[in-house]
């Protein structure tokens, strides 16, 4: 076929009309339809399976409570590490860490306590503020006061309750006497007479600054 010949044979092609076009966009309409669908399907799957997992977490999580309450903390531990293992993006899975760090902190394996209280998250202030906290007796108990005094003033901030507020705010206060602070102690403390008076926590905080005023440390008038 010549170059004339071939000309006419493309002319003569017809133009793809308004149905071709059509279904030319149907067949992509169904291509997205079905991606679509796909990706709806594998959320309701993710969405099934999460309600699954976390019911399953729950049931392990109150089995493993019942060891703790027993005092049986190889079982207790074994139990929690496997939830924390298999179902740690759940909520129940979450709070298992919370109970495993409070174990390993009360076993004096501080690195590990403290691996678990600094994953757990929490939307409630004052559990969060208790991690915060757990992790910072973790820190006292490898005797790094400074940053045990710097966690639990975070605990402080961090709390809803104003009683674990000034609770805190003590330990903190603790931990920089332990740190060789003095100074810095006596700031927490005298917070925490003068914002939560009347209290068990500024009774203790007084007596503590009648200790350090009898050690020769400045603190502040009455």
């Amino acid at each position: 076929m010549n170059e004339q010949n071939t000309v006419h044979a493309v002319q003569a092609l017809p133009k793809p009309t308004f149905i071709d076009l059509l279904l030319e966009k149907k067949q992509l309409l169904i291509v997205l339809l079905i991606a679509i669908a796909l990706i709806g399907g594998g959320g309701f799957f993710w969405m099934q399976k999460t309600k699954t997992d976390e019911a399953n977490a729950s049931m392990a999580l109150s089995k493993a409570s019942v060891w703790i309450q027993t005092g049986d903390s190889e079982r207790a531990t074994k139990a929690l590490k496997e939830i924390v293992n298999g179902y740690g993006g759940t909520a129940s899975g979450n709070m298992a860490r919370l109970y495993l760090a409070t174990i390993y902190y009360t076993m004096n394996r501080p690195d590990e306590a403290l691996a678990m209280y600094r994953a757990f998250s929490s939307g409630n202030k004052d559990l969060q503020a208790s991690a915060l906290a757990g992790a910072a007796s973790c820190n006292v108990q490898k005797k790094a006061f400074t940053a045990a005094a710097e966690g639990f003033e975070k605990a402080s901030d961090a709390a809803e309750n104003e009683s674990l507020k000034a609770t805190y705010l003590n330990k903190a206060a603790e931990s920089d006497i332990l740190a060789g602070k003095p100074a810095e102690a006596v700031k927490l403390l005298d917070k925490v007479v003068r914002s939560w008076p009347g209290t068990s926590s500024a009774a203790v905080a007084q007596r503590t600054m009648w200790r350090l005023s009898g050690q020769g440390i400045q603190v502040p008038a009455p």
